[in-house]
């Protein structure tokens, strides 16, 4: 049984409603909204509470949001959104955290708005100093913390799910994948394929032992593309359009990890997840924001992959 939630973007939030509410309606398991200055999002908390509105079952939460310095978000800022979304959700909250890349134009990015983005290192030591401060300001505890410049910090009320919103962390390197296995209730990688996340999934559980953790304490998730269509010939047409609107090769390797053709196809490769260790996915259809993709996955793949397995 694989967890299968979908990806959103952009600022059409007309378009945004009906997608979040087609997803909520036809039993996708989670939705995310970016967060970040990036042209292509709202304010990621904002829109958070509209997708806390906008559903009613499926978990919601960032795709991914940022703590490496507190002008992108300050600790207690996102231990009290994360508490609101998690009371306008009625407990739906996944609070999902990035170390963010290493690309130079990131750290640009992010500087040009007078924000620091620290080497890699300090921005770890601080993700995880976050995580700790967080939990303990849910659970109601005066929180002092050096690294973050709290003393005595306080946060009420608490969220609606306790202990706290489960806490997940998209990493790919080998030390941010250790931070996960230390502190996270979920994991999530990107764009590998099968064999290359069953790797990724054997380094977590190498740092599992260690920090005193069972397998079975971390989710694992994959983000994916997909393009699904009936036809070969509409499957290559929806990977032509994908690729074009990412910029890349037909032999790039962000396609190995994608989700590409009928229904036969993409239960495959979606099986060949769960069965590298994926507990979860996260789909990003190739034709957001309109829905036919989402709701022919949904008809024809959703109920395959999610069936309680039969026993004997």
């Amino acid at each position: 049984m694989i967890a299968i939630g979908v990806q959103t973007w952009g600022t059409d939030v007309a378009a945004l409603r009906r997608y979040w509410a087609a997803a909520d309606a036809l039993g996708y398991a989670r939705v995310t909204y970016g967060d970040g200055l990036w042209g292509w999002t709202h304010d990621g908390w904002t829109l958070l509470a509209a997708l806390a509105l906008e559903t009613r079952r499926c978990r919601i939460g960032p795709a991914v949001t940022y703590a490496f310095d507190a002008a992108a978000h300050h600790p207690s800022w996102l231990a009290k959104r994360a508490v609101a979304i998690d009371h306008l959700s009625q407990g739906r909250l996944d609070l999902r955290f990035a170390v963010g890349a290493e690309a130079p134009d990131v750290a640009a990015s992010w500087e040009r708005h007078g924000i620091a983005y620290p080497p890699a290192r300090e921005r770890l030591a601080r993700l995880e100093a976050t995580i700790d401060a967080i939990r303990r300001l849910w659970a109601g505890a005066s929180v002092t913390s050096r690294a973050l410049g709290l003393r005595d910090a306080r946060i009420e009320p608490p969220p609606v799910q306790r202990p706290g919103p489960p806490v997940w962390v998209a990493a790919m390197g080998p030390r941010a994948i250790a931070l996960a296995a230390r502190c996270a209730d979920g994991w999530e990688a990107s764009f590998l394929a099968p064999a290359a996340f069953a790797a990724a999934t054997s380094r977590l559980d190498a740092g599992l032992a260690p920090a005193g953790r069972a397998r079975g304490a971390v989710r694992r998730s994959v983000e994916v593309d997909a393009a699904f269509a009936e036809s070969a010939e509409e499957a290559a047409a929806a990977v032509e359009r994908f690729r074009e609107r990412r910029n890349i090769a037909r032999d790039h390797p962000l396609l190995d990890g994608a989700l590409v053709g009928n229904a036969d196809a993409v239960l495959a490769r979606a099986r060949a997840y769960g069965e590298a260790g994926a507990t979860d996915l996260m789909v990003g259809f190739a034709d957001f924001p309109a829905t036919a993709m989402l709701e022919q996955f949904a008809m024809r793949v959703l109920p395959a992959l999610t069936a309680q397995p039969r026993v004997r």
